[in-house]
């Protein structure tokens, strides 16, 4: 989750030192977010028609045990990026490929239940993400403290139940209320996307203080890796809401 890589501490003093920076170190910009950003997700497209194409091969969609190990990967790139942003190019680098790789094979599975599912995931998480840069940049939508810690308490409470949820899938124990097209859990999943979407402000409001401070432009990687893994919880949430819709009305 991108609250891990960018929150209130991100451009502190002891990050700062982690990077080297000087008063005369180059400091980041928006442009320079949004470039490293849209290079990011690039190579997680790439990736991505990877693993569509390789999905009967290489995944399984009922693997949790591989998906578990993937997950542990990934969120082992995120700590060793927050940990030292000098590596978040690299961290994200492999973040793209394998999460791409995911992506695309699961996408192929829902592709190959519900016909033009995909299309209709990507197009609503590209019109949920300019929605919310509207939103932020008009000022409609501020991200005080409270909106914060509201935010990142949710997303807290829904990576606890991810992991319920995979600890149950062990012994057989599905999470009918979430995975079922049930009114209940079609709201579920709703409020989860919902979450996402409002991890984007905090992005948002992260990178503008950054630029505004003047933090040094080796965080541009830093803050496009965290919106990258934002974009990519966003669509695969939406993904899911569609599937149970299409589920409870087929």
């Amino acid at each position: 989750m991108s609250t891990q890589m960018l929150n209130d501490r991100t451009f502190d003093a002891e990050q700062r030192d982690k990077l080297g920076a000087t008063a005369s170190t180059a400091t980041m910009s928006y442009g320079g977010v949004v470039g490293k950003t849209l290079l990011f997700l690039l190579i997680l497209v790439i990736a991505a028609s990877w693993g569509w194409q390789n999905a009967d091969r290489y995944f399984s969609p009922t693997s949790g045990l591989l998906f578990f190990v993937g997950y542990i990967v990934l969120m082992a790139l995120t700590f060793a990026a927050v940990a030292n942003p000098r590596v978040a190019a690299i961290a994200g680098l492999f973040y793209a490929l394998l999460m791409g790789a995911w992506m695309g094979a699961i996408s192929s599975v829902y592709e190959a239940f519900y016909e033009g599912i995909v299309g209709q995931a990507v197009f609503t998480s590209i019109c949920v993400f300019f929605a919310c840069l509207l939103l932020y940049g008009l000022r409609i939508v501020k991200v005080t403290n409270k909106f914060a810690a509201m935010v990142i308490g949710a997303t807290v409470g829904i990576v606890l139940l991810y992991l319920v949820a995979w600890i149950l899938s062990i012994f057989g124990v599905g999470l009918d209320l979430w995975t079922n097209p049930t009114p209940l859990g079609i709201g579920l999943s709703i409020a989860i996307a919902l979450v996402a979407a409002l991890n984007l402000f905090l992005d948002f409001a992260v990178i503008d203080r950054g630029t505004k401070a003047g933090a040094p432009k080796a965080f541009e990687w830093y803050c496009a890796y965290g919106v990258m893994s934002t974009l990519v919880w966003l669509y695969v949430e939406i993904l899911r809401v569609l599937a149970l819709l299409r589920r409870a009305t087929g």
